[in-house]
């Protein structure tokens, strides 16, 4: 995931390749553990490493956010992580369903 104007004022965002770094899958399978979902799987960290959130909704693992029930939860992992104000969630909602419908 690049960098977005949408999420740069609130996360760093940093992508494992885990077939193309060295140490990725490691880092990957360290992070998530056992728990499900395929890739591209999220994981939200504090300051501190501190797990806060996961890409796993009660649907299974949101990835790459398409269904309306999808987006709902990765809108939600920000509004729990993020001081993003309504606005700017609607603003990612926008715009993660305008992706879908291109």
């Amino acid at each position: 995931m690049k960098n977005s104007p949408l999420f740069e004022d609130n996360y760093e965002i940093i992508a494992i390749a885990t077939d193309k770094m060295e140490g990725g899958q490691g880092m990957f399978d360290q992070m998530k553990k056992d728990r499900s979902g395929g890739m591209p799987w999220m994981v939200i960290l504090d300051g501190d490493g501190k797990e806060l959130t996961t890409s796993v909704g009660p649907e299974g693992n949101v990835g790459c956010p398409v269904k309306p029930s999808e987006v709902d939860y990765f809108v939600e992992m920000i509004k729990s992580t993020s001081s993003s104000n309504e606005q700017r969630l609607e603003e990612i909602r926008k715009a993660l369903m305008e992706r879908k419908s291109n």
